[in-house]
């Protein structure tokens, strides 16, 4: 009895039971099927190793009305982070270390951070500390991680949308299975590119 009384009085009990409610009782704001299919559309508009990452952000940044963004990819010779490409968002030169606190948050949680969140209530995030780059981009909301089976292939930067968005987890399981998809799709024009590359010295 104490313990049932315990878990009634807990906040992190009582959400999880509204996401468990909301999840198996309640209508989902998305129609899954329509948003894959717009979502692969976008990705399949230029097969051009170099626009590849552009269409993968506008492809994200559609399904939440984001009115820009910017990739990040990390490069197997490196251990670093770099812009890649951008859709209505400014360009920077500044990298993000894979062993950098960011990085390593999104590692051991793999969450999407939701920047607007993390500004009014820091402590749900624990020890996460924003790289200074971020400032360049007072528009920044969301950080979409591009997983690779285990490996995070890059991240994905969104800016705040047109409309006022609720990120639930509906959201965020969403621009999760994109992300997947969005790597997968990544490394294969990556590898294309290589291929290529490498034909021009033989």
């Amino acid at each position: 009895l104490v313990l049932a009384i315990g878990l009634a009085l807990s906040g992190a009990f009582r959400a999880k039971l509204r996401v468990f409610l909301v999840k198996n009782f309640f209508r989902y704001r998305f129609d899954y099927r329509d948003e894959w299919l717009k979502f692969t559309d976008t990705l399949s508009l230029q097969s051009h190793p170099h626009k590849a990452g552009e269409n993968v952000v506008r492809g994200l940044a559609d399904m939440l009305e984001s009115p820009a963004g910017a990739l990040w990819l990390i490069r197997p010779d490196e251990n670093q982070y770099r812009q890649v490409a951008r859709w209505n968002m400014a360009s920077t030169l500044q990298t993000e270390s894979s062993h950098g606190n960011l990085l390593l948050f999104m590692y051991s949680t793999g969450w999407v951070i939701n920047l607007h969140e993390f500004r009014k209530n820091p402590d749900f995030y624990h020890d996460l500390r924003l790289p200074e780059w971020l400032n360049e981009y007072p528009q920044a909301w969301l950080l979409v991680p591009l997983w690779q089976g285990e490996h995070m292939l890059g991240f994905v930067l969104l800016a705040s949308p047109r409309t006022a968005v609720e990120v639930n987890w509906e959201v965020t399981d969403l621009l999760k299975t994109a992300g997947r998809q969005a790597a997968s799709f990544l490394a294969q024009m990556q590898a294309t590119e290589d291929l290529l590359e490498a034909r021009k010295f033989e």
